[in-house]
């Protein structure tokens, strides 16, 4: 049973027109000829279908394949062509009148019905019964198993490839739903939230496209989530990979490649992909758009004139498209490293982490030891698949803590993944790369420029650093685009309007940058930015203000330390010491100090520094600060004399004032008072003559803290409270302040008034805690843990001494012990607490955070 009819006939009508009925006639001809040739009898005719009996199925086949190369060769009206679907089965039948019914010439029909124009279907049986009757130039091609409309089990069905003809086709029109996503070869994990929104999102509308960085898994969750909906659209699921083409107009022929369309004879392949979409349910999967944005109307173009067809896009930019919804797809959250061991194994990307590693060695595992590294790991890697997978996939060569040392230059690392897989796919500097080829040199050059920023950057600093005096066009177009490309990455939460870029992106743009001939006035302009942004905070570092500046400059302490390290590696020695005296009060309230006395040393040391400057003396007062604190008082001693010797060379006596103090200190707290007060006096006589109110409060206060070293606690006292008086007076050196109301809270202690110290030390702690300096707060929580053993508080004052500790340990530093003439609290709680409350109280002391402990030091006693 043979049946044939015209594919898209109502179309041809209208297009032909008053010639379709010639149409008819010329094809009705070809196919009568062609049938009765073979032996057959064309039963019925129907419109534009035949229906016909053979006798043997060899006869049926050598119809269809003389009828289908007649009509590919005949000259139809205006070079259209008219393409014949055709389907047989061999089965029984029984006449009634002059036509034959039966369940087999149905399942003939249903056969028939599954094809395309210009494609010839058969049955499993009249496939067995052909043998090896088939002509040399045609063969057969096994297209599985297909449910037809009314039959419940699957059919076998059969293709017939006919040498010279088309022999690509859409699937099957059967039960099946259609599909050709790619088959995936590896489990998918995690990003359940993201298909989450994906489902929702194509329910409401019909663009959803997937954004973000190369390596983020736009494709990965785009084709599971267009699998997990497959039943919401039966007219198919399909993948249109656009990743080989870069010219815009070629994405209609992409399409129609998915859709396996061929191009009609003088029809536009859009038309042909609108017409063969348009009365289906369909999703079209369009993978990889970002390099052919320009041809974004297609998508819209096919979705006007198929009502009941959706995308869903992955890209690196959006479409730009009406009613388009975009869903950012960002890295998986990063582990928190202190985290429990089962939360990191709950961890997405540690659980990709370690899927993948499996792979490539089947005896890992993520057991208690080496769930921290492989965490550490994906923190380092910021969550990014690409480079997770990459990574995992190096466990066959590399231990974890050998990769993490690696790490330190991601992109040489991560290479290697799976060789079926597109080359972009293949290491992460392919996948960035990608999306840094399709922007314009302006793009690139701005994008390379933004690499120097390390931790992220403001809209001013871009504009200044990257594009300086708008050379490369405006500013916020240009981060514009590099958002849409995912390149950069807008920080939403951030008050001050931050961009960043991941740090596998960024090291990609270094390497960019350091190939053109832009780096060294990139980083110099850099350099300058920061510079001129610590020295605008350093006034107000010491004043009611500092919070807010000490934040500030936190924010862009990555930024601070590409600058310092570019300086010193360029040996720009003026600006390396001014990078560092402006921000040496920031690295000791952060409590920095290792790496500001590294910073510092390494900025005097260089050859450019060698002259004897005022920047030099700032730089020397920073790292005579830090070695201060650090307990380092031979090398804080140096570095004062050497910046009060360049001042007093100099002939300037407003730096005189700060640096005679500043040496006093030194010889203060390592016992040579005399010394100490005859700087004291020169600094006060200074101040005094200058009207330098701050540089005369502090000398007294050291004048007090002298005279307290030497034993005169009441002397001290009366000086101290001059000090707190002067700085109350001032108003703007709450770090003063704060160093008074300490200092009045040490000698009230001496003098064995616990509730004064308590009182004064709260004030103290109120400036510190404002400030956010948690090496000097710890000290004077030490001071109240002294004040509470003076008031009978055994328990309290262990418990605040052990903090304390806690922090000292921590950061290194501390206030000097000279300040601290007291017996420990630890050993006076031991007089009357035995050892195993005193061990509880201690480590519960070193467990408390910051703001624990001062809530806990302002409770009453």
């Amino acid at each position: 049973f043979f049946f044939t009819d015209i594919e898209g006939s109502t179309n041809h009508a209208r297009e032909f027109g008053p010639r379709w009925p010639e149409v008819l006639e010329e094809h009705h001809a070809i196919l009568r000829t062609a049938i009765r040739d073979a032996g057959g009898v064309d039963v019925r005719t129907e419109g534009d279908a035949f229906f016909a009996v053979f006798r043997s199925q060899s006869d049926a086949v050598r119809a269809a394949v003389t009828a289908q190369r007649e009509l590919a060769q005949h000259q139809w009206p205006e070079d259209r062509s008219v393409r014949v679907r055709m389907g047989m089965h061999t089965g029984e039948g029984r006449l009634a009148g002059d036509d034959y019914v039966g369940l087999d010439v149905h399942r003939a029909a249903r056969i028939a019905a599954a094809g395309h124009g210009g494609q010839v279907l058969l049955s499993e049986a009249t496939r067995a019964l052909l043998g090896d009757s088939l002509a040399d130039d045609v063969t057969l091609q096994d297209l599985g198993q297909h449910r037809l409309k009314d039959f419940d089990d699957p059919q076998p069905i059969y293709q017939l490839v006919i040498e010279g003809l088309p022999a690509e086709f859409p699937p099957l029109k059967t039960l099946e739903i259609p599909s050709n996503l790619p088959s995936q070869f590896t489990s998918f994990v995690g990003r359940e939230r993201e298909l989450r929104q994906v489902t929702d999102l194509l329910g409401r509308s019909r663009i959803v496209t997937l954004t973000g960085p190369g390596g983020s898994g736009k494709t990965r969750i785009a084709v599971e989530a267009a699998a997990r909906l497959g039943d919401r659209f039966p007219g198919g699921t399909y993948f249109v990979d656009l990743s080989p083409i870069t010219d815009p107009t070629a994405v209609p022929d992409a399409i129609a490649s998915s859709l396996r369309l061929r191009r009609e004879s003088g029809i536009p392949i859009l038309e042909v992909v609108c017409d063969h979409l348009r009365d289906r349910r369909a999703l079209l999967v369009m993978d990889n758009f970002e390099q052919v944005l320009r041809g974004a109307e297609t998508v819209s173009g096919v979705l006007r004139a198929a009502p009941h067809v959706e995308s869903l896009v992955t890209s690196r930019a959006p479409l730009g498209l009406a009613g388009e919804q975009e869903i950012p797809i960002p890295p998986f959250e990063v582990p928190h490293l202190n985290g429990d061991l089962e939360a990191l194994r709950q961890n997405d990307a540690v659980m990709l982490f370690a899927d993948r590693a499996v792979a490539v060695n089947p005896q890992f595992s993520l057991s208690d030891e080496v769930l921290p590294p492989v965490a550490e790991i994906c923190s380092r890697l910021e969550g990014l698949p690409l480079a997770i997978e990459l990574a995992a996939s190096r466990v066959r060569l590399l231990p974890l803590h050998r990769m993490l040392e690696q790490l330190d230059h991601r992109l040489p690392v991560l290479v290697g993944g799976p060789r079926d897989a597109p080359e972009r796919q293949r290491t992460l500097r392919g996948a960035i790369a990608w999306s840094y080829d399709l922007l314009d040199e302006h793009l690139q050059r701005f994008f390379r420029r933004l690499a120097v920023f390390a931790g992220g950057w403001t809209f001013d600093a871009a504009d200044r650093v990257a594009n300086p005096n708008a050379e490369l066009g405006p500013t916020l177009e240009l981060l514009d685009l590099l958002v849409q490309h995912s390149l950069v990455q807008p920080i939403l939460d951030d008050p001050d309007g931050r961009f960043r870029m991941l740090e596998t992106i960024r090291e990609f743009g270094v390497e960019r940058l350091e190939e053109s001939d832009e780096a060294e006035p990139a980083r110099r302009r850099h350099a300058e930015r920061f510079l001129s942004l610590v020295e605008e905070a350093e006034p107000f570092l010491v004043g009611p203000e500092q919070r807010k500046w000490l934040d500030l400059i936190g924010r862009e302490q990555d930024n601070l330390r590409a600058a310092l390290a570019w300086t010193i590696g360029a040996d720009q020695g003026e600006i390396a010491m001014r990078l560092g005296a402006a921000a040496w009060r920031f690295w000791y309230a952060r409590a920095h100090l290792e790496e500001a006395h590294r910073w510092l040393a390494s900025a005097l040391n260089l050859p450019t520094s060698a002259r004897r400057t005022r920047h030099r003396a700032r730089c020397l007062t920073g790292l005579g600060g830090i070695t201060y604190w650090e307990g380092d008082f031979e090398t804080s001693d140096a570095c004062y004399e050497e910046a009060l010797s360049i001042y007093r060379d100099a002939g300037d006596p407003a730096p005189v004032v700060e640096a005679t103090f500043n040496l006093s200190c030194t010889k203060a707290v390592k016992g040579d008072v005399t010394a100490a007060m005859g700087l004291i006096q020169e600094s006060l006589e200074t101040a005094r003559r200058l009207g330098d109110k701050r540089g005369e409060a502090w000398a007294i206060w050291i004048q007090a803290a002298s005279l307290m070293f030497a034993g005169d606690v009441e002397a001290a006292r009366a000086l101290n409270r001059e000090s707190v008086r002067l700085f109350e007076e001032i108003g703007d050196d709450t770090w003063g302040l704060g160093n008074a109301y300490a200092g009045q809270a040490g000698l009230s202690a001496m003098s064995g008034d616990p509730e004064e110290a308590r009182r004064q030390i709260l004030l103290a702690i109120d400036i510190w805690e404002d400030q956010g300096n948690a090496l000097v707060t710890a000290s004077q929580l030490n001071f109240l843990g002294i004040a509470a053993i003076g008031a009978g508080h055994y328990e309290r004052a262990v418990k605040l001494s052990a903090f304390a500790r806690a922090i000292k340990d921590k950061v290194g530093g501390n206030v000097p012990d000279a300040f601290f003439p007291f017996r420990d609290p630890k050993d006076s709680g031991s007089d009357v607490l035995d050892d195993e409350t005193i061990d509880r109280l201690w480590a519960e002391g070193q467990r408390m955070t910051l703001e624990e402990a001062i809530a806990y030091a302002r409770e009453d006693w």
